[in-house]
């Protein structure tokens, strides 16, 4: 996204005001489609459309994020037939009620309350930031699917739940509360953020695997694992001194010393040191489930740019564009005590959080 301007063009307002005006009544894919022309005409604000739908009516109310160097300005048109948000007495219950059980609501804080994991998880939280980084990207309308696109995106969606007649598809929404504009929704964020990574990898694998092949190298090993580091230390010489060390192994096992798996890893997945490893090679011992593994080296083939080592480097490179932008990010976790919080954006790289 382009950086926050100091000053908004003058004729911005009318023209932000004029696009919700056009979008009223619309559904969220068609609304961010529209705001594709006000992103040509201002390419240097960033601006985003979020919205609130109505459960009664699947009708929509809409938002339009401007950002500026001094803050977010928040802007909605209401019609006359609507009270707009702000004014509004009460807060939908399907906003802070989560489940019903036995009569008893069972309310979004009580809920909060007790994801005490995410606290013991970092990955929990990543995939948490993660999941909104995708979505405020693809949600600022220059990532709009085509209706052949979406066509294509719900036929996959369909065929990937085993959901194969018009029948079984409403089976499936009806299980779920799924309204069809609900489930068009939800099909199109998930294929605008496979859109988003393709665009933010292309090009890029050939690069990244030139300059790092030997990462990506297949190694064949026999991995270890003991319960105690002492086990596997002492097994070392063993194995790099036995002439049969498959058989050695072997014999690890059966005498309940070891547990033993043979895998095929890429390079990269092994611990430091194994940079240069060759076949014949005893690498370790690395820490291992609560344990130790000691590895040998089978066989070692060379990297090729295949389809499954292309996958792994955009993967890569996906992953470090979405680090980078939380980096960038601002995370203020809302519940937890400050220092929890503290100590979970600086895993994630955030800035700090207001707790």
């Amino acid at each position: 996204m382009p950086a926050p301007p100091d000053r908004l063009p003058e004729a911005l307002l009318a023209d932000a005001l004029a696009y919700l005006g056009e979008v009223t009544g619309l559904q969220p894919r068609e609304a961010r489609g529209h705001l594709g022309a006000l992103h040509e005409r201002y390419p240097d604000v960033p601006m985003r459309l979020v919205w609130r739908r109505e459960a009664a009516d699947e009708s929509c109310h809409y938002d339009l994020l401007i950002k500026t160097a001094a803050g977010t300005i928040s802007l909605a048109l209401a019609s006359n037939q609507v009270l707009p948000w702000p004014m509004r007495g009460s807060q939908p219950s399907g906003d802070q009620v989560v489940v019903r059980i036995n009569g008893v609501d069972v309310k979004m804080e009580q809920v909060v309350s007790i994801l005490d994991v995410l606290w013991g998880d970092v990955r929990l939280a990543e995939r948490l930031v993660n999941a909104h980084l995708v979505m405020e990207e693809t949600s600022s309308g220059r990532t709009e699917l085509t209706d052949g696109e979406l066509r294509q995106a719900m036929d996959a969606f369909r065929r990937a739940r085993g959901l194969l007649t018009a029948q079984a598809t409403r089976e499936w929404m009806a299980q779920r509360g799924l309204a069809l504009a609900s489930l068009e929704e939800l099909v199109a964020e998930q294929a605008a953020a496979r859109r988003l990574r393709r665009r933010i990898v292309a090009g890029r694998a050939e690069a990244v695997f030139d300059a790092h092949r030997d990462d990506f190298d297949r190694l064949h090993v026999l991995r270890l694992r003991y319960a105690e580091t002492e086990a596997a230390r002492a097994a070392l010489p063993r194995l790099r001194d036995a002439a049969d060390p498959v058989a050695l192994a072997a014999r690890e096992v059966l005498g309940n010393a070891a547990t033993c798996q043979m895998e095929e890893v890429r390079r990269r997945d092994l611990p430091a040191g194994a940079a240069g490893a060759r076949a014949g090679d005893v690498l370790g011992p690395f820490p291992a489930d609560g344990g130790s593994a000691v590895v040998y080296v089978l066989q070692v083939r060379p990297a090729i740019l295949d389809e499954a080592t292309r996958a792994l480097i955009e993967g890569r490179v996906f992953d470090e564009w979405l680090a980078e932008r939380r980096g960038k990010a601002t995370v203020e976790w809302l519940w937890g005590t400050v220092a929890r919080t503290e100590v979970l954006n600086a895993a994630l790289g955030n800035a700090p959080s207001a707790g």
